[in-house]
């Protein structure tokens, strides 16, 4: 039988913290046995594995594969040094690895290691000094062993319910209570708003490109939304294939201009795809060079010219941005391991921004789970992530696809899940445009204009703006703004020139779409 490292016997009481820990280690070190690979799918250390035996067997698994051996034979154990080999025979060989890949089933391995975190959560919670194993009144009046409570509960869940705890300790002062004043214009209440402290970080700009010139990004739109708020959470909607994600480059590139630390979780696009991304977008927008695509990038069909720009942008991203961007890229949208990550660039990196790529909008039910309620239900984990950590929150939302063809977009093409607009700072809704739509002679004709400024008189005018056809265009329809002024009020929204080939999208113009849909 398995003893306990040195210290943790003293350290934690055996009878309750420790009661039931080697087969805890042992699931987990079981699915470890049968794919190795797990690994990476991990954040586990040798610290997470208090018996002698789980700590000898994870150190074991991770040295063969650091070896690249993902299929563990005892041919590979065998190769290994002396006083290894001979830790292995005395825990019974190759016999115990077999027993401990028989015992477990690898389909539940997000289970088996849930618990291990969990119970590493309890550990540190009694390390601590927080009560875990006397009883408390909970909400309902009625006594409970907080110890018996967090294990009927997932690692997340253990979190959140002690965050929910604290929030109930009495401190002179109720924790949802943001402000409290005796309203009074002070001068220097005026000068702070001279000062422009209720503006939130521009996304107008990037920079200076090789030619001393301004990067634009999305000038117009900043300007309308007075920047994104810390605090705040916004949203970007759209179909497949819209750009949603390319997009959020240029917004993201903008921010890290501005200072910000983000990290991108992506359960759409793998890490690689947003590293070309970002690389072309660099190329065209900083070094005006547009020879290299991100087709070409992906091909491995590289000039020597291109290396060359590409040297550039690598030195010039190590000056600027390197340590402002990490990204997160998972199978499915899982929001425990989305809030797990954004809580832990917060509070341990200091990041200041998070961008969520993709919720996607189905318009059916899955057994007793409606979709539409867990999207507001996960939006609004998100908006409390942003409040709590005083973050610059950005998402993107996949609307449904039979509302394709609807041509102007507002809060309703987010069908069932439109009570997401209630928290929103912001809500942008994106669509491809049609080729009607840009043909003067069609009913459908959406009249891009910019705004000119009558020097005589002052006042602003909308001066027809000519487009190229055969350009590819999307619209993009500002649904909320603390602005005030939204699409849905004035019937206007951006016009925007996609370069899908460098990840660049361009403010042309503003547009006025027409009402109905287009089959």
């Amino acid at each position: 039988m398995s003893d306990f490292l040195s210290g943790v016997r003293e350290k934690y009481p055996e009878d309750i913290l420790l009661k039931g820990r080697l087969p805890v280690e042992g699931n987990v070190i079981g699915c470890f046995f049968q794919d190795p690979l797990l690994l990476e799918e991990t954040t586990c250390t040798k610290d997470d594995f208090i018996t002698e035996d789980g700590h000898f067997y994870f150190q074991l698994i991770k040295m063969l594969h650091e070896k690249k051996i993902n299929e563990i034979t005892e041919v590979d154990i065998l190769e290994l040094n002396a006083e290894i080999y001979g830790k292995y025979e005395e825990l019974g060989g190759w016999d115990t690895i077999e027993q401990l890949k028989e015992t477990v089933n690898i389909k539940n391995f997000d289970t088996y290691i849930d618990v291990l975190y969990r119970e590493a959560l309890i550990l540190n919670l009694y390390s601590d000094g927080f009560n875990i194993t006397k009883p408390i009144t909970l909400d309902n009046g009625k006594k409970a062993s907080p110890i018996k409570l967090m294990r009927r509960m997932t690692s997340e869940e253990v979190l959140d319910w002690w965050e929910s705890r604290l929030t109930t300790y009495g401190n002179g002062y109720s924790s949802k209570i943001l402000e409290e004043e005796t309203i009074d214009f002070t001068d220097e209440f005026i000068q702070s708003c001279k000062d422009g402290e209720e503006m939130g970080v521009s996304i107008a700009s990037a920079g200076i490109d090789i030619n001393g010139d301004t990067i634009n990004c999305f000038p117009f739109l900043s300007n309308q939304i007075s920047g994104l708020l810390p605090g705040t959470l916004s949203m970007m909607g759209g179909f497949s294939s819209t750009g949603k994600s390319t997009w959020f480059i240029t917004v993201m590139m903008a921010l890290m201009d501005k200072g910000q630390k983000i990290i991108l979780i992506s359960n759409e696009e793998s890490i690689k795809k947003y590293k070309i991304k970002f690389l072309v977008w660099m190329l065209g927008k900083r070094n005006r060079y547009f020879k290299l695509t991100k087709k070409k990038l992906t091909n491995g069909d590289i000039s020597d010219e291109d290396r060359e720009q590409l040297r550039s942008v690598q030195e010039y991203w190590k000056e600027n941005y390197n340590g402002r961007l990490k990204m997160i890229s998972i199978n499915d949208a899982d929001m425990s391991i989305v809030k797990k990550k954004i809580r832990e660039a917060a509070l341990r990196e200091g990041y200041t921004c998070f961008v969520y790529d993709t919720f996607k909008l189905e318009e059916q039910s899955f057994g007793d789970k409606r979709t539409d309620l867990a999207l507001v239900h996960d939006s609004r984990e998100l908006h409390k992530l942003a409040m709590k950590y005083n973050m610059i929150g950005l998402a993107s939302i996949q609307l449904a696809e039979y509302l394709r063809g609807t041509l102007f977009l507002s809060a309703q093409t987010l069908s069932a899940s439109k009570q997401v607009k209630e928290i929103l700072e912001n809500l942008w809704l994106m669509r491809n445009v049609y080729s009607e739509e840009i043909d003067p002679k069609s009913k459908y004709f959406i009249r891009p204009y910019r705004l000119k400024k009558n020097e005589e008189t002052g006042k602003w005018y909308e001066e027809p703006y000519e487009i190229d056809s055969t350009g590819i265009y999307r619209i993009n329809f500002v649904e909320k703004s603390r602005g005030g002024s939204n699409s849905s009020d004035n019937g206007s929204a951006y016009l925007y020139k996609y370069d899908g080939d460098h990840s660049i999208f361009r403010e042309i113009a503003y547009c006025r779409p027409k009402h109905g849909r287009i089959e």
